[in-house]
């Protein structure tokens, strides 16, 4: 059994802009309150194989590794708790002008028990979602507003 949540939103900031703040991972917590602390483990920046541990507010620590890449347009990571393996992507498709960037998260558990735990989390997943794009969302068009000055 699987579940999913899947949102959108358009960003008022170049690809760069956008790419910059998303691949530095570490730093994510700058920018959204759904994630309190990212430690690297293994490899090096945005790139098949890194992995992390992640800390998020009432969440056991997870470890995320980086399974896809395609720079400035896509990453995905999975972590695996128990009978749960959780998959979350992250697009990024820049509009025609350059300007503006049309971003989508999504998050998929599969596996035996992944019916169970998405029953007692995804609602607070898709907050944590929500806070996510969001955060992304106001980090950028905010280093937008700075560079204008």
């Amino acid at each position: 059994m699987a579940t999913q949540y899947r949102t959108r939103t358009r960003i008022d900031a170049p690809i760069t802009t956008v790419w910059g703040l998303l691949a530095d991972v570490e730093r994510m917590p700058d920018w959204t309150p759904s994630i309190k602390k990212v430690t690297l483990l293994a490899g090096t920046g945005l790139a098949v194989g890194t992995s992390v541990e992640m800390r998020q507010p009432r969440m056991p620590a997870m470890t995320w590794t980086i399974d896809e890449v395609t720079p400035m347009r896509h990453f995905r990571w999975w972590a695996r708790i128990g009978g749960v393996a959780t998959y979350a992507d992250h697009w990024l498709e820049p509009r025609a002008d350059g300007r503006k960037v049309e971003v989508r998260f999504a998050v998929r558990q599969t596996g035996p028990m992944a019916g169970l735990v998405g029953a007692l989390t995804m609602r607070r997943t898709a907050r944590y979602v929500d806070q996510e794009i969001n955060g992304l969302k106001k980090a950028s068009e905010a280093a937008v507003a700075r560079d204008l000055r």
